[in-house]
């Protein structure tokens, strides 16, 4: 464990300090009628998401004339090029075709939260998602995260994201004491084959490790039955505000065809609310692929 500030370098990025050029990767297919990327699309991607900051983003897939599942597909083989992708589980929880079909008009009650939050994090509603790093039905979250624009929002809908590394070295140099309590174990859910607990940030052999989701940690710490130890609790707030803090969060709005990219053990992500027309088939739709890190790497 260390709360040292590990210094510059392509992964402690704001948005100030990183260049469009640095994530932005525009789509190159491969020969006429080919629906694949070029060698050199694919190298760039990897390049970004190994050695520079962690995301990338490939602009201009041709989508004209496929169907949401087909989109889906593509996203998946392009992903297939960069790790070993994982199999959905089963469940509206996990789906690879994310919508919002109805947003909330009241305010819901605390018996009610607990179902919403598991639609808000599929994306099943319009609000705000703060940065977070997806988990997965298993032991490890997955290491990329893809998400493929089919149709975008009408107004909102602006990715967020965020570098793990800029945000742990700026607790370093402002609140080590937070830092410290975020190098323990915390509890992220509970339940039948489902007991996970790890600390928001660790180091292991690829570098500086980030595994966040401030509702999955304070559900599981309930259903753990133990109060946060003395300093936990003002740890998390502290990281939500500096996770929040708009000098620290890139905005990317995402256009049909865009492909985002991310490690998410490095970037943690979000999306700001939106609005979307009414008629089913035109609501802001993404497709979303997990994959693991190729073995060896």
């Amino acid at each position: 464990m260390t709360g040292r500030a590990e210094g510059p370098g392509p992964r402690a990025w704001t948005p100030d300090t990183l260049d469009e050029q640095d994530w932005l990767v525009p789509w190159s297919p491969g020969p006429p009628g080919a629906p694949h990327a070029t060698a050199d699309v694919v190298a760039r991607v990897i390049h970004g998401l190994r050695h520079g900051p962690g995301l990338a983003l490939v602009r201009g897939l041709e989508l004209d004339g496929l169907g949401d599942p087909e989109c889906a597909e593509l996203c998946r083989r392009f992903a297939a090029r960069l790790g070993a992708v994982l199999p959905l589980p089963e469940g509206p929880s996990a789906d690879d075709l994310l919508t919002a079909e109805t947003a909330p008009a009241v305010e819901l009650s605390a018996t009610d939260r607990a179902a919403d939050q598991e639609a808000t994090e599929r994306e099943g509603d319009a609000r705000t998602l703060d940065p977070h790093t997806d988990r997965s039905h298993r032991p490890e979250p997955p290491w990329l995260l893809g998400l493929l624009c089919i149709r975008p929002a009408r107004a909102g809908g602006e990715s967020l994201l965020v570098s793990a590394r800029a945000v742990h070295d700026r607790l370093a140099e402002r609140d080590p004491s937070a830092l410290h309590h975020l190098y323990q174990d915390f509890h992220f859910g509970r339940g039948p084959d489902f007991d996970r607990v790890s600390p928001v940030f660790q180091q292991r052999r690829h570098g500086l490790h980030v595994q966040y989701n401030r509702y999955w940690i304070e559900r599981g710490q309930q259903e753990a039955g133990r109060p946060f130890p003395p300093g936990r609790q003002a740890a998390l707030d502290t990281l939500h505000g500096v996770l929040t803090d708009p000098g620290t969060v890139l905005r990317v709005p995402l256009r049909r065809g865009d492909l985002l990219l991310v490690d998410n053990t490095a970037v943690l992500h979000g999306r700001t609310g939106f609005s979307d027309p009414a008629g089913p088939g035109e609501r802001r739709c993404l497709a979303r692929v997990w994959a693991d890190r190729p073995a060896g790497r």
